[in-house]
């Protein structure tokens, strides 16, 4: 019940935020925005989540287990859609994501692995190219100062974490002895073994170095996307910008995101970004229409096709029991 009222709020707040901001100008920009660039836009999007479906394939195949591609695109949007639903990311989206690839005849040990994997590949992905533009950004002036020092500081912490996860991850006896303590205790004792299957498993598509280059590829090339799929969306509503406050764009969305707040971030997001772009000279309408079209393809887009993918999931779940 609360995150139903979670969501119908946080959608409240999103309308609220974007025409207190874009006003009756709004309309009269989407309406004559160019269709042509929204659609490159919309395509971009697609591909980025092409490329997650394809990466996801990557890792299922390296632990030689076969899954449809399209099996595995719904498994991908329905994860990604109820992520989006959650206040914190990754809090509901990852056992969605197992439970569907064990339907699948992919043992939890195996799936599980894979998942952590994809989740690494992209959190590194993220914070690295956060404080590579953070540093670029503050070099250019476009930032502060102050967001370079906090964003050293997170980062160290975050690489002395990673550091130490990897290390934990790579050792098969840490892991088993971690899983027995904490969680083999609530299971039969005969579980011993699926936690030496999964500590393998995850040492295993670590240490595959061609693996590891394939689906870290994949998640920077992503990261390059979202900058391109924010371009169009500026070319859209005819207002052109130089590639740095693209840049801008995409570090606010991503550090607003992070917040625990309301499914998606909405309100933050939208009411955080636009106040700073206003800031940066682009006025309110525009940047209130920037964000509606951007946050449709990034937010909206994947909720809706995840829950049309969940839907279908769940149909061919229960015809298989008939």
């Amino acid at each position: 019940m609360n995150k139903v009222f979670g969501i119908i709020l946080g959608i409240f707040l999103f309308f609220g935020v974007i025409f207190f901001f874009g006003g009756k100008q709004l309309i009269n920009i989407l309406s004559n925005s160019n269709l042509g660039y929204f659609f490159i836009a919309l395509l971009t999007q697609f591909f980025i989540i092409f490329l997650y479906v394809a990466r996801l394939k990557i890792i299922i195949s390296a632990q030689k287990y076969k899954l449809r591609f399209f099996r595995i695109f719904k498994i991908l949007v329905s994860g990604m859609a109820i992520n989006q639903l959650t206040p914190i990311i990754k809090a509901g989206g990852e056992p969605v994501k197992l439970y569907y690839l064990a339907k699948s005849n992919i043992p939890a040990t195996k799936s599980s692995a894979s998942i952590v994997v994809e989740i690494t590949s992209e959190l590194i992905s993220f914070y690295v190219t956060l404080f590579l533009l953070i540093i670029f950004l503050s070099v250019t002036k476009y930032l502060t100062a102050k967001f370079l020092y906090i964003g050293t500081i997170i980062f160290c912490f975050v690489i002395i974490g990673f550091f130490f996860a990897f290390r934990f991850m790579l050792d098969k006896d840490k892991i088993e002895k971690f899983i027995e303590k904490y969680v083999l205790r609530f299971f039969k004792a005969n579980a011993k073994i699926s936690s030496k299957i999964f500590s393998s498993s995850l040492r295993n598509l670590f240490l595959n170095k061609s693996l590891c280059i394939k689906i870290f590829s994949i998640s920077f090339l992503c990261r390059l996307l979202e900058f391109f799929r924010i371009y169009f969306i500026f070319l859209a509503i005819n207002f052109p910008v130089p590639i740095t406050l693209v840049l801008v764009v995409w570090v606010l969305e991503v550090l607003f995101s992070t917040v625990p707040w309301l499914p998606g971030g909405l309100g933050l997001v939208e009411g955080g970004i636009i106040s700073t772009l206003i800031i940066f000279g682009i006025p309110a309408p525009f940047s209130s229409s920037m964000l509606l079209l951007d946050r449709f393809l990034s937010l909206w887009l994947i909720v809706i096709i995840g829950l049309i993918g969940f839907y279908f999931l769940n149909k061919e779940i229960k015809s298989s029991y008939r």
